[in-house]
């Protein structure tokens, strides 16, 4: 049975949340008629950034939530869920919040880093579905710690294979074995390096065209073994990028968590009952 994708889970029902709340926000954002041009700073303005500032709180939780193993409160991926489909419905709620009055402020700097968050949580949640791997930490069904394991025994037929096939045959064998899985930082993302395993497979396939079974033997070996190796080497650079995404889309949540804070304590301070403050610094009458 074909498991249930994260963005269909439960017949696509955070979608229809966020529809919903989507479509309902442009209609009252059409209906609306405010005194003034369209703001933040208007009844439904106010009521859109109410909902939008416990939106970010809550899609901010999943953090901590997607490492709440024990938590009673749902399962991950029902949050995770939710965390896609309602973070997009966020970008129109907090747009219309705006009513597209932008400026060089801590409003337009929350927007701002609003979307940052919002487009690397789309990349992220992209790179997570194409590779379902990142989430359960398998390559092909296996942990890298079996997948270590598995290179071991390689290891260990490939040397008894060689005793006995001269020093440079032996040699090749050792190199492979004890070659590291990535080489260095570039190694990790993908950057050119020295592999020992490729190394050995190219000259033992060049032994083996002389005609020395023996010889093509370990070369099908050392061939599982590159194998083995290509397998983590993606994961693992995978999983680098990933960690990448990461360094940026935490701190940014952070941040945007931070600048909303002052957003609000702001528009606080510049209504008085009286007036109201939009993002371009301007002051409306209620009145």
């Amino acid at each position: 049975m074909t498991q249930e994708s994260i963005l269909s889970l439960g017949g696509f029902r955070y979608l229809k949340w966020s529809l919903l709340l989507a479509v309902g926000s442009i209609v009252a954002y059409v209906l609306d008629e405010p005194r003034t041009v369209p703001n933040g700073g208007t009844w439904l303005g106010y009521t859109l950034g109410i909902i939008g500032a416990l939106l970010i709180v809550w899609l901010i939780l999943f953090g901590m939530r997607k490492r709440a193993y024990r938590s009673n409160l749902g399962t991950v991926r029902g949050w995770l869920s939710a965390h896609v489909w309602l973070g997009l419905s966020l970008l129109v709620v907090a747009t219309l919040h705006t009513g597209f009055q932008f400026g060089i402020n801590v409003h337009t700097l929350a927007y701002t880093l609003m979307v940052l968050v919002i487009v690397s949580g789309i990349w992220g949640v992209s790179v997570y579905m194409r590779n379902p791997s990142l989430m359960s930490g398998l390559v092909a069904g296996k942990s890298l710690q079996q997948h270590g394991d598995l290179l071991k025994e390689l290891d260990a037929e490939s040397r008894n294979m060689a005793k006995g096939m001269g020093e440079e045959v032996q040699r090749l064998v050792e190199d492979s074995a004890n070659g590291h899985i990535v080489n260095g930082l570039f190694g990790r993302f993908g950057g050119p390096g020295r592999c020992a395993t490729d190394i050995a497979v190219a000259a033992l396939h060049q032994m083996g065209l002389q005609g020395d079974k023996a010889v093509r033997d370990l070369y099908a070996v050392q061939v599982k073994r590159q194998s083995q190796l290509q397998r983590m080497r993606g994961f693992l650079r995978l999983k680098a990028w990933t960690d990448v995404w990461l360094i940026f889309h935490v701190p940014a949540s952070i941040g945007l968590l931070a600048v909303l804070i002052a957003h609000i304590v702001s528009v606080l301070f510049y209504y008085n009952g009286n007036v109201l403050y939009d993002g371009h610094g301007l002051i409306y009458s209620r009145g």
